[in-house]
């Protein structure tokens, strides 16, 4: 039976509780055991690894490629830290086309030789920035490899390049159905057409525009679920709040944390619901 794993992010507790008085690593690796969260993801360090393993969570690591080198010394990283799953930024928005495949093929191979699952996210200022730049790498890395190219997917940041309205999304965004079949690491920020993240809660109250964005990640988890292929397989799932220090929070709203909670309540119901 295929399951759900919900990995939280040590970047929405960022500056949690509040910027002079910010938790240790420790209390924020307890806080997303607390939560009920099964992984954390982050750029991962030993003491990090560490800790998340003494409370039972497991670890998804991540970190930039924009070099064939950068990519060996993190897969080598990764494989001392014994962390199996790690999302990729690949390239910078101006990388060219043709680079941008080598460093595709590069960690392809970097990911067979090494058994680590090495997935590229889709995201701004990367390579994959566009819906046409990803749909266009993972086709010329299809016609070389045959296989598709591990992806993380984060739908928010293809929605906002092309302002899509919500009755567009499926039709729009889920354009690659072999490959999102084929993922294991989702990310799922709340956004609209406009907005790359939107509150949780308003006045602590879910909104019409928060409901838009949860009726979309059922659609993406019955797109998961319905493929014979990942029968016993496991969809890992980042409740994704960024903070304010970082753009996506604006600092009217709730704190991240605090709708990272509610949401990642709200996907396991929603992973429930896309199984009927």
């Amino acid at each position: 039976m295929s399951t759900l794993r919900l990995v939280g992010n040590l970047w929405t507790l960022d500056g949690h509780p509040s910027p002079s008085r910010p938790w240790s690593l420790e209390r924020k690796l307890r806080a997303l055991a607390d939560a009920g969260l099964d992984d954390v993801t982050g750029d991962l360090d030993e003491n990090t690894v560490g800790l998340a393993h003494g409370l039972g969570l497991g670890c998804v690591g991540w970190f930039w490629a924009t070099t064939p080198s950068s990519i060996d010394a993190n897969v080598t990283r990764y494989q001392r830290l014994g962390v199996r799953h790690v999302t990729v930024f690949l390239g910078k928005h101006d990388t060219p086309a043709k680079d941008v495949l080598a460093l595709a093929l590069a960690l392809g191979r970097a990911g067979k030789k090494s058994g680590l699952h090495l997935a590229i996210e889709t995201h701004r200022d990367t390579a994959t920035e566009t819906p046409e730049k990803t749909a266009s790498l993972l086709a010329a890395f299809r016609a070389r490899t045959g296989t598709e190219l591990p992806v993380t997917w984060d739908f928010s940041h293809h929605a906002l390049v092309k302002h899509l309205a919500p009755a567009d999304w499926v039709a729009r965004l889920l354009t690659e159905p072999a490959n999102i079949a084929a993922a294991e690491l989702f990310h799922f920020r709340p956004f609209n057409g406009h907005h790359a993240q939107i509150p949780v809660r308003v006045n602590g109250r879910r909104t019409t525009e928060y409901r838009d964005f949860i009726g979309f990640t059922r659609e993406v988890m019955r797109l998961w679920r319905g493929d014979p292929g990942n029968a016993d397989r496991t969809m890992r799932v980042c409740p994704e709040v960024g903070p304010v220090s970082a753009g996506y929070g604006l600092s009217h709203e709730p704190a991240p944390w605090s709708q990272a909670v509610t949401l990642a309540a709200d996907l396991r119901a929603t992973w429930r619901v896309a199984a009927a």
